[in-house]
């Protein structure tokens, strides 16, 4: 292996190596992902919302046909005229009487929690809005300055990438293969000096064995961290 050659290779690469992390790493980029799964988030939860307050109503509508109902029957014993009842059907009446007004009651007072529960969906569903639209908002601007910061490398990546692909006619197919490999599982550098006995980059100490096979080969590969070691 030219040695010489594939770390010129690997030191121009490094230029483009930060390049890539920095647009990859970028907060404009984290913000854009938070601010998509906020908005997802957001419509999924109103959606749920909506299918609840559906239902809520459907009740409600309910509950308002059993209300006319027993206020048409109330009003039907109201009409009537007591004077011509027996002592019997006078207390049957009172019974029933009172037995319609619970109802009517019970109903009303479970409209009223109705009501609660929609005007508390209704809170949430605005909420919920708000969520979405400052996090569309975010995510569009932030989309913007990273769409900026990626055309703002560009050419010197481009650049980059141009005076590698020249400097790969040097290098030798097998190494190049491996280095590229390597590259792409993003293991970088991907060859490290020799550091006393241990690895350049992970400080795993090599074994007798693994120093002479460096010693014969020129490179080793390491078993921690996957990098190619090399002796200065």
């Amino acid at each position: 292996m030219n040695l010489e050659k594939i770390l010129a290779y690997q030191n121009l690469d490094s230029k483009l190596y930060k390049i890539e992390k920095q647009v990859r790493e970028s907060e404009n980029k984290k913000t854009v992902s938070k601010m998509h799964e906020n908005m997802k988030n957001a419509q999924e939860r109103s959606v749920k919302l909506e299918e609840k307050a559906g239902a809520i109503l459907a009740e409600i509508d309910k509950i308002k046909q059993q209300y006319a109902v027993q206020e048409n029957k109330m009003k039907e014993f109201m009409d009537k005229d007591l004077t011509v009842l027996s002592k019997a059907e006078l207390e049957k009446y009172n019974v029933l009487k009172e037995k319609l007004s619970q109802n009517l009651n019970i109903l009303d007072k479970n409209l009223s929690s109705l009501a609660e529960t929609i005007n508390g969906i209704l809170a949430d569903f605005n909420k919920t809005i708000k969520v979405f639209n400052s996090s569309r908002d975010e995510y569009l601007k932030s989309k913007e300055n990273y769409e900026n910061e990626v055309k703002g490398v560009e050419k010197e990546k481009q650049d980059l990438e141009k005076q590698l692909l020249l400097l790969e006619k040097d290098v030798d197919a097998q190494t190049l293969e491996n280095y590229k490999k390597r590259r792409k599982e993003n293991i970088f550098p991907v060859l490290v000096p020799l550091s006393g006995d241990s690895c350049g980059w992970c400080h795993v100490q090599l074994s007798y064995a693994n120093i002479s096979t460096l010693e014969n080969d020129g490179i080793l590969t390491c078993e921690h961290c996957h990098r190619i070691i090399y002796k200065k």
